[in-house]
């Protein structure tokens, strides 16, 4: 189990830190990106999957830590 837990939180964190630099690139060149979010709400940033990236790498590393080692 923990090793599927590290597979996908890799994976989930990988994507997240993609989206992330993507949406910073296009905020750096004064694009808006596309709104994402709740109508009427508070749009998500880049930062929101910043800390979803570290999240998931986080859970990566705990994930692996308790995988027996054989």
């Amino acid at each position: 189990m923990e090793k599927q837990l590290a597979t996908i939180g890799y994976w989930l964190g990988l994507i997240s830190t993609v989206l992330a630099l993507i949406f910073r690139l296009l905020t750096a060149l004064h694009w808006t990106p596309p709104f994402l979010g709740a109508p009427g709400g508070t749009a998500i940033s880049y930062t929101s999957f910043l800390h979803g990236s570290a999240l998931f790498f986080l859970l990566t590393i705990a994930s692996w830590c308790r995988t027996p080692k054989s």
